[in-house]
């Protein structure tokens, strides 16, 4: 905040308060009413055009222009309506306060404020008012501008790449202020760094396995099986496994699917190059640390007074879902166990931000990951900035409605990337979908391929499935994220 030193007689000169005298008809004895203010004409000294041109909040959408003049600089106003706070007895909200000042005082006299008029009910100081985007040089939209908490510049959301889609409640820095090296280098080196030291990630993702040598061991049989180049039918038929009519068969301890069906999930393979699996995990783990996570989990956690018991399936409409996939998401945990991933990258790009790639075709409806993190309330997600929240339970009570925060406990769900669902364009890049169901009666979500995925593909989705058709107010209140500024 700043101090402004203004001249009794600046302000007077800008408004004047004044009585007025009006004559009484029935003893024309005059009568003095309550005092006014007497505004300023549009040919005053007061140029309301330079304040337009300033761009202060008075020329700004959804306000009167006539609504409020600068008085010294552009954080100085005067409004025509009595400001509450600067009349409250709270001193936390005087922003403007009047006190004599000394050079013009004697010796002695106390610095406290005198105001006859009352014309401190009517000032206002907002540093802030006159801000615009440092990049589109605009000051609409005010919700969407951030503040730098160092230069108290101005950003919209929106214009930042990445786009910020939710306004963080924790200190924030532009892209200016902020350390020189860029998103993209700090994470590429943290990747090549825990290449390097594998321990680190098998130790985070809580792995069977120490390095690659150990993951091709740990694997043999079924990477063996894999590289055969022989029809996969005649595969397990040699291996003895028959022509049975089973959707999946274990080979060295992991699930492999043995046929497709059409409206049945499928389970995501190993990769072939142990390699390559090292690298994919070391891009899991960088991502999660460089977000700021603090443990890896592949199951809902339960905390801050939410009990598992509060995410009960039965106080929601959820599609129930056959026993097959049932089954086959059984199968796909139980393969993550035994360090099987989906053949994925996650990788950061300056204009979107964190991303996760195909390493390798991924078949339609392959489950890619189960949505996890702490479940809290949606009364509660307010007190968190995360820009990954993801639905889990709707029972119409904000205080037993869930929701998922990966913030602090996740997996590489929260980093596949959203679409803009108001532009067509953009909705056909989504190639993943997120369903809801019920395990053993209570909710969860997992995301899967909704088409055929060819390797270096980035995997997308739409954060708002469901709310089409809805105004962008509806969809903030249902589904947390407005999506309509998306790349």
């Amino acid at each position: 905040w700043s101090t402004v030193t203004l001249e009794l007689t600046k302000l007077q000169l800008t408004v004047v308060r004044k009585d007025s005298i009006i004559t009484n008809t029935s003893d024309e004895r005059p009568k003095r009413p309550s005092s006014a203010l007497d505004w300023p004409s549009t040919a005053s000294s007061v140029d309301k055009s330079s304040i337009s041109n300033e761009g202060s909040s008075s020329t700004k959408q959804g306000k009167e222009p006539d609504e409020k003049f600068v008085v010294s600089e552009p954080s100085l106003f005067i409004s025509k309506t009595p400001l509450p706070y600067n009349t409250s007895q709270d001193e936390e909200k005087d922003f403007v306060h009047i006190q004599n000042h000394s050079s013009i005082t004697r010796p002695g006299v106390e610095q406290t404020g005198w105001d006859p008029a009352g014309g401190l009910d009517y000032l206002v100081w907002d540093p802030f008012d006159g801000i615009n985007c440092e990049v589109c040089k605009k000051g609409n939209d005010e919700r969407c501008i951030l503040i730098c908490d160092e230069c108290n510049l101005g950003y919209h959301t929106y214009c930042l790449r990445p786009v910020v889609s939710t306004i963080p409640t924790a200190e924030w820095l532009c892209p200016q202020c902020s350390s020189g090296e860029s998103g993209r280098e700090g994470f590429e080196k943290l990747v090549k760094d825990l290449v390097k030291d594998f321990s680190q990630v098998a130790s985070f993702l809580k792995l069977p396995f120490q390095s690659p040598e150990e993951i091709a061991n740990c694997h043999k049989d079924v990477l063996e099986f894999l590289s055969m180049t022989t029809p996969r039918s005649l595969r397990f038929v040699a291996l003895g496994y028959g022509k049975r009519k089973t959707l999946t068969t274990e080979v060295g301890g992991v699930h492999l699917n043995r046929k497709n069906c059409k409206h049945l999930w499928l389970l995501p393979e190993p990769q072939l190059e142990p390699k390559n699996s090292c690298h994919s995990f070391a891009t899991m783990v960088a991502a999660m640390k460089y977000c700021g996570v603090v443990q890896y989990s592949e199951e809902l956690v339960y905390a801050n007074g939410v009990s598992e018991d509060m995410n009960d399936a039965s106080k929601d409409t959820i599609q129930k879902m056959s026993k097959e996939n049932t089954t086959m998401f059984r199968l796909y945990k139980d393969n993550i166990k035994k360090g099987v991933y989906p053949p994925v990258e996650v990788v950061y790009d300056d204009e979107l931000g964190f991303t996760v790639r195909a390493l390798s075709s991924l078949p339609r409806h392959t489950i890619l990951t189960e949505y996890v993190g702490e479940v809290t309330t949606i009364e509660k997600c307010y007190e968190t900035s995360s820009d990954s929240l993801m639905i889990l339970l709707e029972t119409g009570d904000p205080k037993t409605s869930l929701i998922i925060d990966p913030t602090r406990i996740s997996n590489i769900a929260r980093f596949l990337s959203g679409v803009n669902n108001r532009i067509l364009k953009s909705r056909r890049k989504a190639n993943v979908r997120t369903r809801r169901f019920v395990i053993d009666g209570k909710s969860r979500v997992a995301l899967f391929t909704s088409r055929q995925i060819e390797a270096g593909e980035s995997l997308n989705y739409d954060y708002n499935a469901g709310n089409e058709g809805k105004s962008v107010k509806d969809i903030l209140r249902t589904g947390f994220y407005d999506t309509s500024k998306f790349l």
